[in-house]
């Protein structure tokens, strides 16, 4: 029997996710706890947990106004209480493989790995998830609670900061099934690129011409074609071009927020 009996708390925030929690909390019944930090939903997601509650899973169910990604991920992890922590969003599941990783990384006490990069295989609407050959990113996801932080400076790719020894996991991937239109693809582009430019210019990052004249291109070349993104036809070809187009926006309202800047 390996339901809940993992020394994993799972982080979760969310926010109207009533359609897509319920899979990911059961791709999660091995963690001995889940930690779910709402933000105000009112589509039905907190009565979606408070019925997995109900059948016994570990879930703490926590409401924290939002407060933006780092700050949100943070307060899971503040509350969490297991050894091992697994960052999961509710439009991700973990597959068969990947919980027998997890459980096998988790099982001992005599490693020195602090942490572990997963694998995410993406979904393309209208394509499906991404052809087994796509080179999938990799993301720090489990950790051990002790030693892991969060730069709450981030406003955007968030991720927890692990020092000392990671590895990534040869098995297994996080599926993150999110159906995106291509109109709300190029939406969020915009609502990201926003984000990072505030961020780069807090860090005191200046635009160079060479990154907004390479760094679309560059992007859009590393996905279709090194991470073999063009084996999902056009789909694989809209998403490359989606990810191009965040590049550019990054780098142009960088310059235009900057010279904006100068001229007050």
């Amino acid at each position: 029997m390996t339901r809940f009996a993992s020394p994993v708390s799972a982080l979760i925030i969310c926010m109207n996710e009533a359609d897509k929690i319920g899979p990911c909390l059961e791709s999660i019944d091995f963690c001995a706890e889940i930690i779910v930090v709402d933000s105000g939903s009112t589509d039905g997601t907190l009565e979606c947990v408070n019925g997995y509650i109900a059948k016994g899973y570990p879930i703490k169910l926590l409401h924290r106004d939002w407060s933006g990604f780092p700050r949100q991920r943070q307060f899971s992890l503040d509350h969490a209480t297991q050894p091992w922590c697994l960052s999961i969003d509710p439009d991700e599941r973990v597959d068969d493989a990947l919980r027998q990783a997890i459980m096998a990384a988790t099982r001992t006490t005599e490693s020195g790995v602090n942490g572990w990069y997963i694998r995410r295989r993406d979904w393309l609407k209208g394509y499906g998830y991404a052809h087994p050959w796509v080179l999938n990113n990799r993301l720090m996801r489990l950790f051990r609670r002790d030693v892991a932080t969060m730069d709450l400076t981030a406003r955007v790719h968030e991720s927890f900061v692990v020092p000392g020894e990671t590895r990534t996991m040869e098995s297994g991937v996080l599926l993150h099934r999110r159906e995106i239109s291509i109109e709300g693809d190029l939406a969020r582009a915009n609502i990201y690129s926003t984000l990072k430019v505030a961020m780069m210019v807090e860090r005191g990052k200046k635009p160079r011409l060479v990154r907004l004249l390479l760094s679309p291109l560059g992007n859009f070349l590393k996905f279709y074609v090194a991470k073999r993104y063009f084996l999902c036809g056009r789909h694989g070809f809209f998403y490359s071009m989606s990810v191009m187009i965040y590049s550019y926006a990054t780098e142009a309202k960088f310059y235009e927020v900057l010279e904006e800047r100068d001229q007050v």
